[in-house]
């Protein structure tokens, strides 16, 4: 005789409709553009916001290229090798750090990544910014083949083996920050793929440049795929800085939670298009 189990009984609670989280202080974006678009710019401007109009935030850098270099950041560093993190040379002023006494650290080895990670996640900054993702996961990539003996995961005869380890140590990764609540956003350049539309035609899509089930996961944990653009100006001459919160034919963007208009203007400076993206969450009011 088979006995048929029980089915749970769904309390009051249970059928509770649960508010929508867009807290920017809690949520995973994606900022994704070509080069010289204005998002390690932007984001570092964030800063400069929130101390401006005391908004109670700090974000961080972990840094995996040297794009940054034009911007001033709270970011991954180590002593600089100039000084010695002295800040100074025999009386002056040290030329290559400026007197900080520390330079930029690009993050590149497995140990030190997975420490700095680490180190974001428990410490007062949020939001924890990847400057960029494309280079994390290159680095990941690169560690990953060698601690398996392999040059490369590309044309590995290992059954995929490789491409697995590489995408559960990049969710390992991100997951240090997310298990934190803290808000992650990950910088990405742009690649080009096509896609099938409606009577068979294909159009090319800006997405962001990381591939197999890491670039799946990423795009399923991310609150915001926003793409960043400049284009020409409609009212008047010379270009203006965009932002992307909708799909388009050409370009893969997205707001789970409808915050973001179709087309965002960014303004003529970074801090303008960091007010504008703050004032889309609700955290500022501009006039």
């Amino acid at each position: 005789m088979v006995k048929s189990k029980s089915q749970p009984q769904a309390s009051e609670s249970s059928n509770t409709t649960m508010d929508v989280d867009v807290d920017f202080l809690h949520c995973v974006q994606v900022w994704k553009g070509a080069p010289k678009t204005g998002k390690t710019s932007t984001a570092a401007a964030l800063a400069t916001a929130a101390k401006k109009y005391n908004l109670g935030f700090k974000p961080f850098f972990l840094l995996t290229e040297p794009g940054s270099n034009g911007v001033r950041l709270d970011g991954t560093n180590r002593p600089c090798p100039n000084c010695e993190g002295t800040g100074k040379v025999g009386k002056k002023s040290c030329p290559k750090c400026k007197g900080a006494g520390i330079v930029r650290l690009i993050l590149s080895e497995k140990k030190e990544i997975r420490e700095w990670f680490e180190w974001a996640a428990k410490s007062d900054f949020n939001p924890i910014i990847i400057d960029t993702g494309d280079a994390l996961f290159q680095a990941v990539m690169d560690y990953t083949a060698a601690d398996m003996g392999l040059t490369s995961p590309f044309g590995a005869n290992d059954n995929g083996i490789c491409w697995a380890s590489i995408y559960d140590e990049m969710r390992n990764l991100l997951g240090i920050i997310m298990a934190e609540g803290k808000g992650l956003i990950i910088i990405m350049h742009v690649t080009m793929q096509e896609k099938r539309v409606k009577g068979g035609g294909v159009v090319q899509v800006a997405v962001f440049n990381v591939a197999g089930k890491t670039r799946t996961y990423i795009a399923g944990q991310a609150d915001q795929i926003l793409h960043f653009d400049v284009v020409p100006d409609p009212e008047g001459e010379g270009d203006i800085h965009v932002l992307y919160g909708k799909p388009t034919s050409g370009i893969e963007a997205g707001d789970r939670y409808g915050k973001f208009p179709e087309t965002l203007k960014l303004g003529n400076s970074p801090e303008e298009a960091a007010l504008a993206i703050l004032e889309t969450f609700g955290l500022v009011e501009l006039k």
